[in-house]
């Protein structure tokens, strides 16, 4: 495939072999058991039949006219994968850039059938197929399968392919799903195939585990849970930050500065709350202070050549530093609610005005490019903290426009989850109820199921 080594022009040269007793062979004598990822694909499997009737979606074999007859599957799709690679696969984005993770790459040697159908998948979704679930089924079905035949890094690199365009269909379907579920089998891919020493020579491959993480964080912050990905890779990626040929700005809206204190405040967040459950711990509070100093004194810096470039330079300039604003005062929002704020207490105005903040930097960014769309996490801690129904109702109506214009329904399953967090507010009394109480209460409603349930804003 032409964009696996380190300047994704060729394939990764590392060979291997499957044993077919689910461990890869590495070299001679050493093998990495795959169970982990097997164990992954096995649990989503079982998800199927309750998530979707597959049966009684449009066949994928009988879709189009018997008559019209095709040189091979890839043909025969070749439209609306072209579709999906010019317009579809930018949409979670905040700019289209070259290492773009979701981007479906035609090579001389054919991807795997797996990837089609993941492509198709999340395609079908956004022109409204029938068989996008379908798709998605027989997605995990083959990529299940091809465990037992994969053998070298390659494969690996098809299979994380298929994993993040799943993640991101699941994202068109609701902001609560098995996002925890999906990271685990993205974990145990990577290990499986060589560990993050491996798959950051490829850059479009550091791009995606990026996006992996900045999904665990996002996740993992609203859980007040631990990363599933170990710090090794945090330490990996957000490494070097210059010499990379992507940011994460393009990624997901927040600049790599402000990505590096989330995950910091994730870890603390974890711990928290995993200490007020231990009798004789005490959470040590110098860490989260010193972070929030950091951010208080943040500020967006300005590319060089923004200042003596374009019109349309500046707009994005201030573009990117509305949205990177957002996500600061949103950090410290969370801050205030999940180290500092204690239950009964009445809520400073300090934080009230914080909140305002966050809503005039989402709306003062331009509304066609849509930046301000990658602030919703911030702008759900913002909505928790106003009781203005003018501004309540002006975040509900962007919440709205985001999920229409880019039909990911994450953005309107945020609009119910708001307005629980405001009904019980508004009988229990503001300085009562927190959005925690909230999310706690919606993965708990699922924890009879064999997979935990989590909500992604990312």
């Amino acid at each position: 495939m032409h964009r696996r080594n380190s300047k994704d022009q060729g394939p990764y040269p590392i060979p291997s072999n499957s044993t077919g007793n689910g461990q890869l062979q590495l070299a001679e004598g050493e093998t990495i058991d795959l169970g982990a990822f097997c164990e992954w694909s096995n649990q989503i499997a079982a998800l199927e039949p309750s998530l979707v009737e597959v049966s009684g979606l449009t066949n994928t074999t009988t879709s189009l006219p018997p008559s019209i007859l095709y040189n091979s599957f890839f043909q025969r799709f070749e439209p609306i994968l072209e579709r999906y690679n010019n317009e579809f696969c930018k949409i979670p984005l905040t700019s289209d850039l070259q290492m773009n993770p979701f981007r479906y790459h035609k090579t001389i040697v054919s991807e795997p059938i797996f990837l089609v159908h993941a492509v198709m998948a999340l395609a079908g979704h956004h022109v409204e197929s029938p068989s996008a679930h379908n798709h998605r089924h027989t997605a995990l079905k083959l990529l299940r399968e091809s465990l037992n035949v994969s053998g070298n890094l390659e494969d690996g690199f098809f299979m994380l392919d298929a994993i993040i365009i799943l993640f991101s269909f699941d994202e068109t379907q609701s902001t609560h799903g098995y996002w925890s579920t999906h990271l685990k089998g993205a974990y145990a891919l990577i290990e499986a195939y060589g560990g993050i020493e491996a798959w950051t020579t490829s850059a479009r491959a550091e791009a995606q585990i990026g996006l992996l993480l900045w999904w665990d964080a996002i996740t993992s912050l609203l859980s007040r849970e631990e990363c599933v990905f170990p710090y090794a890779y945090v330490e990996a990626i957000l490494s070097n930050p210059d010499d990379r040929e992507w940011n994460f700005f393009e990624l997901c809206g927040c600049p790599h500065s402000l990505v590096t204190l989330v995950i910091q405040v994730v870890r603390l967040g974890a711990e928290k709350r995993q200490s007020s459950s231990m009798r004789y711990v005490t959470f040590d509070a110098l860490a989260i202070s010193q972070i929030e100093q950091d951010l208080e004194s943040w500020h967006h810096i300005s590319p060089a050549a923004f200042v003596v470039g374009s019109e349309e330079d500046i707009q994005q300039d201030q573009d990117c530093m509305h949205c990177s604003e957002a996500w600061r005062h949103g950090l410290l929002l969370y801050i205030y609610r999940v180290f500092q704020w204690e239950l009964g207490s009445p809520i400073p105005m300090h934080v009230v005005r914080r909140a305002r903040v966050i809503v005039d930097h989402v709306v003062a960014c331009r509304d066609e490019a849509m930046i301000s769309r990658q602030a919703l996490l911030p702008l759900f801690f913002a909505g928790c903290e106003q009781r203005d129904p003018s501004t309540r109702q002006n975040i509900m109506q962007y919440c709205s426009v985001w999920n229409d214009r880019t039909r990911y329904q994450m953005f309107g399953s945020a609009i119910p989850l708001l307005e629980e967090v405001w009904a019980e507010q508004g009988m229990k009394g503001f300085e009562n109820v927190w959005w925690g109480h909230i999310v706690d209460r919606r993965h708990n409603s699922t924890s009879c199921y064999p997979l935990q349930m989590r909500i992604c804003f990312g």
